[in-house]
């Protein structure tokens, strides 16, 4: 094995380049520090380690909170910690024994998927005194767990493709052939104010990490790694990992976790909470910001991004957020932390002068529609959520000139006394090319002065689709039993469709996990794509994309995965 492949086990010199400001980042997140500590003044603080996204949790806490058995949270802003988790948890379990939840909706939440909830986070809920303590009253200063993933997958790329991107998998590819991915996520906590996770990684075909443009040559990796400290409600956390912030589920306009982990220095509240005194009746809030630092081999090499995201819950069946990002400096650029936020904050938007930095602003909401007679026909209710973006500063209202929406429908109970749920979601960063005739295409996640674009090694940090797209995503899951869930998907995609050529895509998909216990399961899944002109990033800087043209590839997706958490 050469030595290279071995890399993953030290913090790599690029992550410690992201402190060399470190005097400015200082005071910088002191100020933001003290700010957040003074709101949140009187609430609790306790250190967890995050939850790895696309953990099955957050599609059971989605739904419960769809339903109205968990009452209050915020969903769309993630990764939540495991303390954060299991407060909802504790929310819908005090719920259930007041008996305000209808039996009906229990068994649309299904009592196995509570009990499992339950299982999952035994040891939160007992410390929040949501569940007696069998084991006796102290739980002892460190606390530590964790979870093994392996995964064979078995792809066929059509078409003479060799490759393809897979959505929302930290910056992988589906790659020809049988291969397998084995990863370990171990954590620890100490006492209520520290902890720390590492997740190293073994792929065994090194496409599946990269290809062409965005090449890789490692097997071994070290895919996320964090230490947190909490005080006073406010946490600073340190290392590499991704965030969904948004509503969307199969994308989302500004972070997913579709590109490569990024390294980055995290700050914010860690539990919603509400302002002092007499504007306490107003509801809860959540403050989170990151500093970020992308990759070498791009035009501006170790350019950064600030993102701050405000998460608002006036009532509870109401969830708003706002959130910004902004790219910076890297090399040759001359721009420091936190002084080209605050130019780029202050000044007016795509004016002459204007800080040259490349920015993306969100606001997102969600909102619970209750279960009504003849109008609304569902036991639980529906979720209405949705997204609207500006590419560069908001300039025109209420629509902005370079806008992108995502929208969705979330019906948690089809149907009385069952558990079949559906979910409809739409996406579309072609609104401002097809608003103006084609005079602003290509502006998602593109950039006059940044050419490599908001993208991480070649992967838009938000929706997969990137510019000038539209993404119809259709998906339903059903208990077959209380241990196996069953879903069905179909999803309609194109992209880039301002080019002469561009892709289009057809896919259905079917997958099952099945429970063994409350700490392991076993998922499945085949899926199946047919793309005419399928596209891949020929290279980064500047960043292009070529499609093959009058090329239709049908790809055949087969995977399967064993996880068990210790």
């Amino acid at each position: 094995m050469r030595l290279s492949n071995l890399e993953f086990l030290s913090i790599s010199p690029p992550f410690s380049r992201l402190f060399e400001d470190l005097h400015s980042v200082t005071i910088a997140l002191a100020l933001v520090v003290s700010c957040v500590a003074l709101l949140a003044a009187g609430e609790e603080a306790e250190a967890s380690v995050n939850l790895p996204l696309h953990h099955w949790a957050y599609e059971a806490i989605e739904r419960l909170t769809a339903m109205g058995v968990i009452d209050r949270a915020i969903v769309g802003t993630k990764p939540y910690s495991r303390k954060q988790a299991a407060r909802s948890v504790a929310r819908a379990v005090e719920q259930v024994k007041a008996g305000h939840v209808s039996s009906e909706l229990e068994k649309g939440a299904s009592e196995a998927l509570l009990s499992r909830l339950a299982g999952e986070f035994h040891a939160e809920l007992v410390g929040l005194g949501a569940l007696p303590d069998e084991s006796g009253p102290s739980h002892g200063t460190v606390r530590y767990g964790g979870q093994l993933k392996t995964e064979v997958d078995a792809f066929s790329v059509g078409g003479g493709q060799t490759v393809r991107f897979r959505e929302n998998r930290g910056g992988e590819y589906y790659a020809n052939g049988l291969q397998n991915q084995t990863d370990v996520r171990g954590w620890m906590e100490v006492g209520d104010w520290a902890s720390v996770m590492a997740q190293p990684k073994f792929i065994s075909n090194r496409h599946g990490l990269g290809f062409g443009a965005t090449d890789n040559s490692r097997n071994f990796y070290l895919r996320e790694f964090s230490a947190k400290l909490s005080l006073f409600n406010v946490s600073l956390e340190v290392g590499r990992g991704t965030l969904w912030w948004g509503q969307g589920t199969h994308g989302s306009l500004l972070l997913t976790d579709h590109a490569f982990p990024m390294d980055m220095v995290k700050l914010g509240s860690e539990e919603a909470f509400r302002l002092p005194g007499f504007l306490r009746g107003l509801g809860e809030w959540k403050v989170n910001s990151f500093l970020a630092q992308l990759e070498r081999d791009r035009d501006f090499s170790r350019a950064k991004v600030f993102g701050l995201r405000v998460s608002y819950l006036p009532a509870s069946w109401l969830e708003l957020n706002a959130t910004r990002l902004t790219q910076f400096g890297g090399k040759g650029r001359g721009q420091d932390f936190p002084e080209a936020i605050l130019k780029a904050y202050g000044d007016p938007p795509n004016q002459a002068g204007a800080a040259e930095v490349n920015e993306q602003i969100m606001l997102d909401f969600r909102a619970r529609v209750p279960g009504v007679p003849y109008l609304i026909p569902f036991p639980g209710g529906l979720q209405l959520y949705g997204e609207l973006g500006s590419e560069d500063k908001w300039s025109q209202y209420p629509l902005p000139s370079r806008a992108a929406i995502l929208g969705g429908v979330y019906i948690p109970q089809l149907f009385a006394g069952d558990t079949t749920d559906l979910r409809i979601e739409y996406a579309d960063t072609d609104l401002a090319r097809r608003r103006t005739q084609g005079n602003l295409s290509q502006v998602w996640y593109n950039n006059g002065t940044y050419v490599s674009g908001l993208r991480h090694k070649g992967l838009p940090l938000g929706h997969h689709m990137g510019t000038d797209g539209i993404d119809w995503y259709v998906r339903s899951t059903r208990y077959a039993t209380d241990a196996v869930q069953v879903g069905l998907t179909f999803n309609v995609q194109e992209r880039d469709r301002g080019q002469p050529i561009h892709e289009k895509k057809q896919e259905v998909g079917l997958d099952a996990v099945w429970w063994i216990s409350d700490r392991a399961w076993i998922n499945l899944g085949y899926t199946y794509q047919k793309i005419r002109n399928p596209g891949q990033a020929t290279q980064i800087n500047p960043f292009v994309e070529t499609f093959a043209a009058d090329l239709t590839a049908k790809n055949h997706l087969l995977s399967g995965s064993f996880t068990v958490e210790f």
